[in-house]
């Protein structure tokens, strides 16, 4: 009681507004005096403190404390950051999708700033981290994928630019199996080669650093002769045994591509 008769009441009604929830979740209690605290340097040292012990609650409190308390402190720029962060490290779809919106809320409020890099690369990784493998919902790869060339448009020269590279090369490898895996059904399973053309197509014409690119051309010219449009199917094949000679693939598109026998009801034919 001695405490709360020294701290304000706007002292007090705030540090039990941010305690309590956090009581009734079951999750690790605040220090008060130190959350009251009318410094913002031992606020963010204590935030801090927290982050490292995994004390993921505490952690924000503390960080949103300096923003909501110390507007015009200079930790309110990084204050922002580690509470996108504490989201971030703890983990979870919940968690990054929180994250995400903590650093774009950081990139509205301070858009020149030096970490601007930084906020948006997680604001990628966030989604990144809730990725699918291929053969499911690609949403989540999709926007990271987008977020990442974002990254890449505005900070080209980052020291966090091979990494989003890196990623940028991984989301499209994802994208393209997850296309690839949709094509080969039709193809295979339900011999609907016309649905398969358009996603064989696809995948060359947006993801043209795909390791299966050879059979993609192998598996489009099947479709496209068994479509009728033989035509079409050559130089595809060609295609494939020009660019990817030392290709498992190349021996069955030269057989493709190779005249068809003549029968002996053709040869009698011809003479007459």
């Amino acid at each position: 009681m001695d405490l709360f008769m020294k701290m304000s009441r706007t002292q007090t009604l705030l540090a039990l507004a941010l305690v309590v929830p956090g009581l009734a979740c079951g999750r690790q209690e605040v220090d008060i005096a130190t959350l009251a605290s009318n410094s913002d340097q031992v606020i963010w040292q204590a935030g801090q403190k927290a982050l490292k012990g995994k004390q993921w609650d505490v952690a924000r409190q503390h960080f949103r404390r300096i923003v909501d308390g110390f507007p015009q402190s200079p930790l309110v720029p990084e204050a922002r950051i580690a509470t996108g962060d504490a989201y971030f490290t703890e983990g979870g779809a919940g968690n990054y999708t929180l994250a995400a919106g903590q650093y774009r809320e950081f990139l509205t409020v301070f858009p020149s700033h030096p970490r601007g890099d930084y906020a948006q690369f997680q604001i990628a990784e966030s989604f990144f981290n809730q990725k699918n493998s291929y053969d499911r919902d690609q949403t989540q790869v999709s926007q990271a994928l987008d977020e990442y060339l974002a990254f890449l448009d505005r900070y080209p020269e980052s020291p966090l630019a091979k990494t989003a590279r890196e990623r940028v090369k991984a989301c499209r490898g994802s994208l393209a199996r997850s296309d690839f895996a949709v094509a080969w059904f039709y193809q295979k399973s339900r011999k609907a080669y016309r649905a398969a053309i358009p996603r064989y197509e696809d995948i060359l014409k947006n993801f043209p650093d795909f390791d299966q690119t050879d059979e993609t051309l192998l598996r489009l010219g099947q479709c496209l002769a068994l479509s009728g449009r033989e035509a079409e199917a050559t130089p595809v094949l060609a295609r494939l045994i020009d660019e990817y000679p030392d290709s498992p693939f190349v021996k069955e598109a030269r057989a493709m591509m190779e005249p068809a026998p003549e029968t002996d009801a053709s040869k009698k034919k011809d003479k007459k």
